[in-house]
């Protein structure tokens, strides 16, 4: 509620962990809502993505252009039979051909300024969504509200005037309780039933309340404050993101604040990357801002796949995030494909060190993939060992590793590189692929006898002596680990890598 006020340029006051605002705020509320959404979300909708392409159409120069733009032209007839649009325009509107020398120009102008005309109706009908009864899913996967709210029970005007009614009514009389704030209140409806996969239909599934009934029901102005769960996240293409600070309000607001602003105005494409990048910085500016406060653990909810995800950033994740600042950096367009889906290096990294989970099933994914032949990948073995020293703050953070120093990375790294160099000195680098795959079969079996008999026969071939550090390493399960990936990722590439935010494929 506070960012749809803010907007509005309503007063709003904190104190602490209290909001103020003067009830004069939820005049014109309704239109305030959607207000916050249209001007918020506008460069995501669909509606703008269409007048871009239609723009695209007009100032084509050349059959070039043309060839270009014939999907555009899909694009845009495929989108207007959407229910935000099918009811504005006809079928002469959309009776565009795909050849150059037929395409009516003035018809194109005419729809684009139809659908200019109707902008602020059709914004609101895709923040709101809409649903494909025949396909059981949504025509809006860029829809905003109907990720947290049934849109059929959002009645905003109607619950206005029912909060207008209760304060001149005695409720003396009341024989129920709002569920949020306790007070009276005449009769139980519907519940929380308007709260998308937060809440049951108490009508239909009864067994899961006492008694077979439900109790559960909520004051006017709490679930008005409700109707806002939208405008408290960052919504993006289906993902939404909630810092929940509740320490103070004020931060609270800032720090939602930044991350939207980070998201949305982004120079480079909205990605999930850029959700976790705006996440981290909002994050540190906040604990920069307030270096005064003892820092406290820090609640982040996010949604994602049609469900919530809640995760506590404690004190450790946040000292890892900032110390790890660089190599989360280099990781951002880091990823790989597998069979026909993408995975971003830097959101599965994020991911983990949001639900307290170490790095190496990831680490020995990538390392396994650039052993075998795969073309999908974009990422280097700069960007596995930026992984091995974020997991390397990790483990430090939770108790392991307490005399280790983070230059064993490079020492165990190096020591591959000098091998596989011994190894093209014999002309037996076609050895190496093998090598690298047993070693990283005894990793990830925590199998320390096959991973030293396999380096001790490389040792041995090599004429080499074994580095003290494998010796060491065997006493510890994660200091194995570490310094065996470490080692296999210099074995692997062993060369120096330009520090860059993208991979090279299959590099």
């Amino acid at each position: 509620m506070v960012n749809i006020l803010k907007h509005a340029k309503d007063e709003v006051k904190y104190e602490g962990q209290s909001v103020s605002f003067g009830v004069e705020c939820l005049d014109n509320f309704e239109e305030k809502y959607f207000n916050y959404f249209i001007d918020t979300y506008e460069k995501t909708m669909t509606y703008t993505k269409i007048i871009e392409k239609i723009d695209k159409i007009i100032n084509m120069e050349s059959v070039e252009d043309f060839e270009k733009t014939k999907d555009d032209i899909k694009y845009i007839k495929d989108k207007m039979k959407n229910s935000a649009y099918k009811d504005l325009v006809n079928s002469n509107d959309l009776d565009l051909t795909l050849n150059k020398k037929d395409i009516d120009y003035d018809k194109i102008k005419k729809l684009k300024n139809k659908l200019y005309n109707n902008k602020k109706q059709i914004l609101k009908s895709e923040i709101i969504g809409y649903y494909d009864q025949k396909s059981k899913k949504s025509k809006a996967p860029n829809a905003i509200i109907d990720k947290y709210i049934n849109t059929n029970m959002l009645e905003i005007s109607y619950l206005l005037g029912e909060i207008k009614k209760n304060k001149e009514i005695n409720k003396n009389s009341f024989d129920f309780n709002c569920f949020a704030c306790n007070v009276q209140i005449n009769k139980i409806e519907n519940g929380l039933n308007f709260l998308n996969r937060m809440f049951f239909d108490t009508n239909r599934k009864t067994s899961h309340v006492w008694n077979f009934v439900s109790d559960i029901e909520v004051c006017p102005i709490c679930k008005l404050i409700y109707y806002c769960i939208p405008a408290g996240f960052t919504t993006v293409y289906g993902k939404g993101v909630f810092i929940n600070e509740n320490q103070y309000v004020k931060i609270a607001v800032d720090i939602n604040h930044t991350i939207k602003y980070k998201i949305l105005n982004d120079n480079e494409s909205i990605g999930n990357y850029s959700t976790y990048r705006a996440l981290i910085t909002a994050i540190q500016e906040s604990i920069n801002d307030n270096v005064k406060y003892e820092l406290a653990d820090i609640q982040v909810v996010r949604y994602e796949e049609e469900r919530y995800k809640f995760n506590i950033l404690s004190k450790n994740s946040l000292k890892i995030l900032k110390e790890s600042k660089e190599e989360l950096n280099s990781i951002l367009k880091s990823g790989f494909k597998e069979v026909n889906t993408y995975f971003n290096i830097y959101e599965e990294t994020m991911d983990k060190v949001l639900n307290n989970e170490n790095q190496f099933l990831l680490i020995h994914k990538t390392l396994t993939l650039k052993t075998s032949v795969c073309s999908d990948l974009h990422y280097n073995i700069g960007h596995v060992k930026s992984m091995l020293k974020i997991n390397f703050n990790f483990m430090k953070g939770v108790g392991y590793m307490e005399n280790i120093e983070k230059d064993i990375l490079k020492s165990s790294s190096g020591a591959g590189y000098y091998l596989k160099e011994a190894y093209k000195n014999k002309k037996s680098e076609n050895k190496l692929n093998g090598i690298a795959y047993r070693l990283l079969n005894a990793l990830k079996t925590n199998n320390k006898s096959m991973f030293m008999d396999t380096l001790l026969n490389c040792y041995m071939y090599t004429n080499k002596m074994v580095p003290q550090f494998f010796v060491d390493c065997l006493k510890d399960d994660v200091i194995f680990k570490t310094i065996g990936y470490s080692f296999v990722s210099g074995l692997i590439d062993g060369e120096e890598y330009k520090k860059t935010n993208g991979g090279v494929i299959n590099e």
